[in-house]
């Protein structure tokens, strides 16, 4: 045996092959890798109250990850309150800006687990007695929820931003996402490999693909995010 052979393929995660012969079920360690980005999330919600700063909420998120074994994100922990909830970027960091006893606070996780996989997770929390606030945050998360049930293995991207976008228009959201879009897809190791969930891109979904709304209606912005495994005869949601 050369020396060229006895050497160990070091190889991705999971295999990842775009179309109609991707895997069945989502991958063991994206599953477990969208856990931890779900319980990273809540951890960041719960943290999230009158007076706590976006960088307090952001410690108590990497708190999370670090018991849960998580060493490394593969973009920054967005976190937004205030007039900071209006934008969910990677060029904006978390601010010593603390929340109002009327506010949301906005809480974006991407974990990469031990074993390679990536996570990526959204979720808000109104803070305070804000009846306005609480039900942009509820009628945001049924348009999700119902956009969750139209992914179908395969669909064009472009065709799930528009079931999207026309429910968002109805109820009076207006999309904030800076590049117009509601997603993008996600594997091991490279967010965006086939681009966006948005009015141009026709590229037919296969495995992760990670749904996220972020819209505003009136004052108040709101984003909720989930990941979906489009699999070859069924959708997963993580």
């Amino acid at each position: 045996m050369t020396a060229q052979h006895s050497v160990t393929r070091i190889a991705p995660a999971w295999d990842y092959r775009p179309g109609p012969d991707v895997a069945f079920a989502p991958p063991p360690g994206l599953v477990a890798a969208q856990g931890i980005a779900k319980g990273a999330a809540a951890a960041g919600v719960a943290a999230a109250v009158s007076g706590a700063t976006e960088q307090d909420i952001e410690r108590a998120v990497s708190a999370y990850l670090a018991s849960a074994g998580v060493a490394h994100v593969w973009t920054i922990t967005n976190v937004g309150v205030g007039a900071n909830t209006r934008v969910c970027f990677p060029t904006n960091p978390p601010t010593a800006l603390a929340a109002a006893e009327r506010d949301v606070a906005m809480i974006d996780v991407h974990p990469i687990t031990a074993d390679g996989s990536w996570g990526d997770c959204t979720r808000c929390r109104v803070i305070g007695d804000w009846p306005e606030a609480t039900q942009a945050l509820a009628d945001l998360e049924r348009i999700h929820r119902d956009t969750l049930v139209l992914c179908r293995p395969g669909m064009p991207a472009q065709e799930l931003f528009g079931e999207s976008e026309k429910r968002l228009i109805a109820e009076g959201f207006e999309l904030l996402d800076l590049l117009g879009n509601i997603g993008h897809s996600l594997t091991a190791g490279a967010a965006y490999l086939h681009n966006f969930i948005d009015a141009g891109n026709a590229t037919p979904m296969w495995g992760a693909w990670a749904i996220e709304p972020f819209a505003a209606r009136g004052d108040v912005a709101v984003k909720v995010e989930d990941l979906v495994w489009f699999g070859r005869d069924t959708c997963t949601v993580l």
